[in-house]
């Protein structure tokens, strides 16, 4: 029995110290994370730039926890300089491809770490920022090769939210990198909203863009863009160029190789357009003259153009009207469909139109068992109305066919409101909606509806009438010799001009 007990103990003392082995080894191999430490600092920078490079543990930093830092910064090969602080200061005189090796050693488990990274200082910092589906470029080798950074955003052009949360998720981040580019490029057909909020952030954080050359690639007139972007000349300090977008390619290659020449931007060669900011008013020009000091006045120049195409718009309904003969109860119905395409989007107002549409057929379905005063009628299709749409875009929403970035604004109730008053009122009387001449009728109303929204959509009738308001008096003169004579007055009135003639002179 004692020789049992003895040899029981024996053994239990080496599986203890088997126990506490395997214990010691696993403990030592948790400490020696893989990864755990990272070296950090502003990357793609330029020439003449001081940076911070900062040793960065990717776990919790321990305070017990005692290090060694060696770091070696290498330029083909020879040590440019030596540290041995987790931070420190570099600046580098001039453009090439550096070698950084860190090395980390721990204290107190005997961990060590080696850290190797490359780091390539830029002479010239370029900044594209484009919505275009060709964001690749072929030539983007050449950046790289004559020590250009080539800073590329892509913006998602889906509406105005979707810039800004691009632009404080991203372009925020990056905002040292704009301020130390020689040239910032905007492709986007929405340039003033990017100017808009490079604005807003140069002030919220302090930033500033002295002399900065900022090139917008736009194909609006000369007369327009000097309209839009002369106030950010004097608000931000930059140099603004225009050139149309045909020539962008051509643009990149040049300055992709960057000559001296390239700081001077030769305007004649490459169809370059310097805006400058003119307070300059002329007592000739009186619209024109209100029209500026709205856009300076920081007035939104998409609206401006939307109310200003409306009286184009307005003109070429009337004329449908009157010399072609299409029937339209009223102006105003052709014009509010026409807006809510244009402003929100062709699928939310397509939804509005057919539970409108929907209503209506129900309505005159339930009509003809039940009479109902006009009052009750009214509030029953909307009822129906308010529960299509729900429906509509419920079932429309569960197969990803219909974007809700549409109703991100308060603004979307106008559409909701005005659309099934402007349905009832163009169905409301019709007794067959099925009927060819309603079917006819529709097709007046969809295609004087379409020729409105194609007009108000047009960027050249805004920009010239943006450039050229005085032109709304023509169409004042347009609209009453429209309104004064039909078709059928007017060649009468030709008719008989030499009969009038002849009166006054006998006169």
């Amino acid at each position: 029995m004692k020789y049992i007990i003895a040899l029981s103990l024996v053994l239990l003392n080496f599986l203890n110290c088997f126990w506490d082995t395997t214990n010691t080894e696993t403990w030592n191999t948790t400490k020696c994370v893989e990864n755990k430490y990272d070296l950090v600092w502003n990357y793609d920078l330029k020439v003449n730039t001081n940076s911070t490079f900062t040793v960065k543990s990717n776990t919790i930093w321990e305070n017990n926890t005692e290090i060694e830092i060696k770091t070696e910064v290498k330029k083909d090969w020879e040590i440019v300089t030596q540290n041995e602080w987790d931070k420190f200061n570099l600046s580098f005189e001039g453009p090439w491809i550096y070698d950084i090796n860190t090395q980390i050693k721990e204290k107190t488990n005997d961990c060590a770490y080696n850290l190797s990274k490359k780091l390539h200082i830029y002479s010239k910092t370029i900044s594209y920022i484009s919505d275009k589906e060709d964001f690749n470029l072929s030539f983007d080798n050449n950046f790289y090769k004559n020590d250009i950074f080539f800073n590329k955003i892509y913006i998602e052009n889906k509406n105005t939210s979707s810039i800004q949360d691009t632009f404080l998720s991203t372009i925020t981040d990056k905002l040292y990198i704009f301020q130390d580019s020689d040239l910032i490029l905007i492709n986007s057909s929405n340039y003033l909203d990017i100017l808009q909020w490079f604005e807003k952030l140069s002030k919220i954080y302090n930033v500033n863009f002295p002399n900065k050359k900022i090139f917008i690639i736009t194909d609006s007139s000369f007369i327009m863009s000097k309209k839009i972007l002369s106030s950010f000349i004097n608000s931000m300090w930059v140099v603004i160029y225009t050139f149309p977008p045909n020539n962008v390619l051509n643009f990149l290659n040049y300055v992709s190789t960057w000559k001296p020449s390239t700081d001077l931007i030769n305007v004649k060669e490459y169809w370059i357009n310097k805006i400058s900011f003119d307070e300059s008013s002329s007592k000739i020009l009186f619209l024109t003259n209100i029209i500026n000091k709205l856009i300076s006045s920081g007035f939104p120049i998409w609206i401006l153009g939307i109310i200003l195409s409306l009286s184009v718009a307005v003109t070429a309904i009337n004329f449908i009207r009157q010399f072609i003969g299409f029937a339209i109860f009223s102006l105003y119905y052709p014009l509010f469909i026409a807006l809510s395409i244009y402003v929100f989007s062709f699928e939310l107002t397509l939804v509005l139109l057919t539970s409108s549409f929907l209503s209506v057929l129900f309505m005159k379905i339930i009509n003809k068992k039940i009479n109902f005063l006009l009052n009750t009628k009214l509030s029953l299709f909307f009822i129906f109305y308010l529960i299509f749409t729900l429906i509509i875009i419920w079932i429309l929403n569960s197969y990803d066919f219909i974007n809700f970035y549409d109703f991100k604004t308060n603004l979307i109730i106008f559409p909701f409101s005005i659309i099934p008053m402007v349905i009832y009122k163009v169905f409301s009387d019709n007794k067959k909606i099925f009927s060819l001449s309603s079917l006819f009728y529709l097709f007046e109303f969809v295609f004087v509806s379409v020729t409105a929204y194609l007009i108000i959509k047009s960027n050249f009738i805004q920009s010239l009438l943006l450039s050229y308001t005085e032109l709304l008096i023509a169409i004042f003169l347009i609209n009453l010799l429209i309104w004064r004579f039909t078709w059928l007055q007017l060649l009468e009135y030709i008719r008989f001009i030499p009969l009038i003639k002849r009166h006054f002179q006998e006169e």
